[in-house]
C-alpha cells in the first residue's frame, strides 16, 4: 500500500512540476523603450559630413545562429563630430529576458565601412538592465 502512494504522489509532483514550466516567452515590458549613448572613437579623423552612423540592438543569444536585430536608428552625420549621441527606440515586446541583447554600432563613409564596435556591449537583460552606454567605435581599414 506505501508503494502505491509514494508513486501517485511521485506522479503527481511530476505533474505539478511540469505545469509550473512556462511555455511562452517571458516579456520585459509593454511599449516603446529607448536606449540613450554616445557613438564614439579614439582616431583624430574628422569625419565628412554625410558619413552614416547606424546603431543596431541585437539578441545575440543562440551562438550557433546570427544576431536578430530587434531595434535599427540611422542617421546623416552632417557635419557633426564625435561624440554623437543617440536615442534608439524599440519594442518592449520583442524583449525576452532569457536572452542576451547587445548594442553595435558603425560609421560608414561613402557606404564603405570605416569604424566599428569591437566589443560586446550587453544592454536590457544584463544584471543592471542598463539603458545608457558609451560606444567606443575602432577603425576599419
Amino acid at each position: 500500500m506505501k508503494k502505491i502512494i509514494r508513486a501517485v504522489m511521485s506522479l503527481l509532483v511530476g505533474v505539478i512540476l511540469v505545469g509550473c514550466q512556462s511555455a511562452e516567452p517571458i516579456v520585459q515590458d509593454q511599449g516603446i523603450k529607448t536606449i540613450k549613448g554616445t557613438v564614439s572613437y579614439r582616431e583624430r579623423i574628422a569625419l565628412p559630413d554625410d558619413a552614416t552612423v547606424i546603431v543596431l540592438l541585437e539578441d545575440v543569444s543562440r551562438a550557433d545562429a546570427p544576431s536578430k536585430v530587434i531595434a535599427k536608428y540611422k542617421f546623416i552625420t552632417n557635419g557633426a563630430q564625435v561624440p554623437m549621441s543617440f536615442d534608439l527606440a524599440y519594442d518592449a515586446k520583442k524583449i525576452n529576458f532569457k536572452h542576451t541583447y547587445n548594442v553595435r554600432a558603425r560609421i560608414e563613409v561613402n557606404g564603405r565601412l570605416r569604424f566599428t564596435t569591437d566589443t560586446i556591449t550587453p544592454v536590457v537583460t544584463d544584471g543592471s538592465r542598463t539603458h545608457h552606454v558609451d560606444l567606443m567605435l575602432v577603425g576599419v581599414r
